[in-house]
C-alpha cells in the first residue's frame, strides 16, 4: 500500500498546496513585521516602549494622503480652460466646414467619392490641429486622455458636418 491519504488522488503527499504555501509565507511576513517593530522599540529605548505596548500589535500606522482640495481660483481657471477648448473645437468644426465648401464643389458630393473623403481628412487635420493651439494658448495644463479627446474630435466633427452640410444646401 501507498502512504498516500485517503482525500488525495493521485497527489503527492509531501507537496504542499497553494494555500498552505500562502499561509506560510503571511507567517514569514507576519513575523518579518514583529521584528522590525522590536528592533524599533529598542531604538527608541525603554520609557518609549512602556508607552507603545498598549498599540495594536502586528498594525503598522498607514500614511493615507487625502487629495489636495482644489481652491476656487483653480477651480475657476480649470472651468475655463474646458470652456477654451470647446469653443477651439466649434470654431475649428466651422472653419474646416468652410474649407470643405470651398475645395469640394458642391455639384461633386454625390456619395462617398474621393471629394467627401478630402473634405472629411480636412476635418480630421482640425482636430490634429487643435494640440498645437492649446500648446501655443496653454491649455494643456493637464495631460488629455482618450475621453477628452473623443469629445473634441466629435464636437470638431459635429460643427464641421453642420457647417459644411448647411453651405451645400445653400444654393438648391
Amino acid at each position: 500500500m501507498s502512504a498516500k491519504l485517503p482525500g488525495k488522488k493521485g497527489k503527492d503527499p509531501a507537496k504542499k498546496s497553494f494555500m498552505e504555501r500562502y499561509r506560510e509565507t503571511l507567517e514569514r511576513e507576519k513575523a518579518a513585521r514583529e521584528r522590525e517593530k522590536q528592533k524599533k522599540l529598542k531604538a527608541l529605548g525603554p520609557a518609549e516602549e512602556d508607552a507603545g505596548a498598549g498599540d495594536e500589535p502586528d498594525e503598522t500606522p498607514v500614511a493615507i494622503e487625502t487629495p489636495r482640495k482644489k481652491t476656487r481660483e483653480e477651480k475657476q481657471a480649470e472651468h475655463l480652460a474646458r470652456i477654451y477648448k470647446t469653443l477651439i473645437a466649434s470654431v475649428i468644426g466651422i472653419v474646416t466646414g468652410v474649407i470643405s465648401y470651398i475645395l469640394v464643389e458642391p455639384r461633386l458630393v454625390a456619395g462617398i467619392q474621393a471629394y467627401t473623403v478630402l473634405a472629411f481628412l480636412i476635418m480630421l487635420a482640425g482636430i490634429v490641429v487643435q494640440r498645437h493651439i492649446f500648446i501655443l494658448l496653454k491649455l494643456g495644463a493637464h495631460p488629455m486622455g482618450a475621453k477628452d479627446w473623443l469629445y473634441q474630435g466629435f464636437m470638431t466633427f459635429a460643427f464641421w458636418f453642420i457647417a459644411w452640410t448647411v453651405l451645400l444646401t445653400q444654393g438648391t
